[in-house]
């Protein structure tokens, strides 16, 4: 058998037992092993080696305290008080209500560092506020949808953690980069709600003139989240200012998530215990994700697949344009049967001597990356955001409607993909200026 139709098939095996499915870990393990036996049993030496050198790294310490830091303020009711801050500062405007879940979506993705949080927490706090009020569902839930997708690219970002550590780049500068194109998304969302509900009224009404506030009560709305403004300029302030490396900043945001919650209360056992147990869920899921995506990528490299791979993508036409436009192509695929973290372990390996090969900056290349995967998020039928957002709206909110609502949101994050393609400043300009 050809080595062309070997790599095919080992392909459309993982992705036929994803979609049956299996977990991802198991699928790109499983694969990985079932391809070694047939096609090169002494392979297989190198798969026990994988379970015990992947999770030693010691930068995996930042996912844990990092998720930690957002499960931690999940639970604080800090989203409650932002969410409310919004309310209060510009729920008059119309409009106002769906944009300010964006801001706030914007603000919790600053600590959370993943997209789930802040979809879920939003979705239970924003949706029923916007329904009450004669909000356009759509405009309710692709405001939620764009927003909570958000948290893969705002730091401290674990997607950007995964893909620092496998592409060899500094997740200082990774975390500093996602900034201006995590807030161009974030305003390109603001903008198109607040245009959109200006000129149609009866999908973003204003709040009614009995229901305005005080400039007093406005000011005591926003103090309110002092501390949770306070954590996030101590997690990146310590690594942007040099001061803390991204584990020890990870530590104090931990740290400071803690005494938050002490302020505001809600410092329970039972809260916890469930942030501790989300957090050795996603953290053992990841850990598994790696080990599984390892072990495929090995028994890649020994049937000679990668460099096959190399060659196929460097010959396409285009030149670096015609690559990068490829490259994207199959992470937006990918994202629809995968997870984020599964897509970053697996492909940045696959395109490392790619990119190295074409001189792309890394950097850079990480940013469009992460873009590209927060529109597979979103894009139907099985990006998913679209599932966890159904998974927290009423049972009359029919999977339809989820799909319809978040079809402008994905214009403008290719919008801001394209953007970033063709201006690439807009990623490195930070980065280069905080040197």
């Amino acid at each position: 058998m050809s080595l062309e139709l070997i790599t095919f098939l080992y392909f459309i095996v993982m992705f036929l037992v994803l979609f049956l499915g299996l977990p991802v870990a198991f699928g790109l393990g499983g694969t990985a092993v079932l391809f070694a036996a047939i096609f090169s049993p002494r392979s297989l030496l190198a798969i026990p080696s994988a379970f015990y050198y992947t999770p030693w790294n010691s930068i995996l310490i930042t996912i844990p305290l990092f998720l930690l830091m957002g499960n931690l303020i999940r639970y604080s009711g800090v989203a409650d008080a932002a969410y409310n801050a919004v309310y209060k500062l510009i729920g008059h405007i119309a409009g106002g209500l769906a944009m300010g879940t964006v801001m706030v979506c914007t603000i919790f993705a600053a600590v959370t560092g993943i997209t789930p949080p802040a979809t879920i927490t939003m979705g239970q706090i924003a949706y029923p506020s916007m329904m009450r009020y004669g909000y356009s569902r759509k405009i309710a839930i692709g405001a939620i949808g764009a927003g909570g997708a958000l948290g893969a690219l705002i730091p401290p970002s674990v997607p950007f953690i995964f893909y620092g550590l496998l592409a060899n780049a500094s997740i200082g500068d990774l975390f500093i980069a996602g900034v201006i194109p995590g807030l161009m998304l974030a305003a390109f969302y603001v903008l198109y709600i607040g245009v959109r509900s200006h000129f149609q009224p009866d999908i973003g009404p204003p709040l009614p003139a009995d229901q305005r506030f005080s400039t007093g009560e406005k000011v005591r709305s926003v103090l309110d989240i002092w501390p949770f403004v306070l954590l996030i300029v101590i997690v990146l302030g310590s690594i942007w200012g040099g001061i803390a490396t991204p584990a020890e900043s990870a530590s104090f945001g931990a740290a400071g998530a803690l005494i938050i919650n002490l302020l505001y209360r809600q410092l329970t056992w039972q809260i916890l215990r469930d942030s501790l147990l989300s957090t050795l869920k996603l953290c053992g899921m990841g850990f598994w994700i790696l080990i599984g995506a390892n072990i495929y990528l090995n028994i890649f490299n020994s049937l000679g697949s990668q460099d096959l791979l190399t060659d196929l993508l460097l010959n396409v036409p285009g030149g670096t344009t015609g690559v990068l436009i490829t490259m994207m192509l199959i992470v937006l695929v990918l994202g629809t049967v995968m997870d984020d973290w599964a897509i970053i372990m697996l492909c940045t390996p696959l395109f490392l001597p790619i990119i190295t090969e074409l001189g792309i900056d890394k950097i850079w290349f990480g940013v469009l990356f992460i873009v590209n995967i927060q529109v597979a998020y979103l894009s139907p039928p099985f990006g998913f955001v679209l599932f966890w957002i159904k998974g927290i709206l009423p049972k009359d909110v029919h999977m339809g409607q989820v799909y319809g609502s978040v079809w402008p949101f994905i214009g403008m994050q290719l919008l801001g993909l394209v953007l970033i393609f063709l201006f690439p400043e807009i990623a490195l300009w930070l980065p280069r200026m905080l040197k």
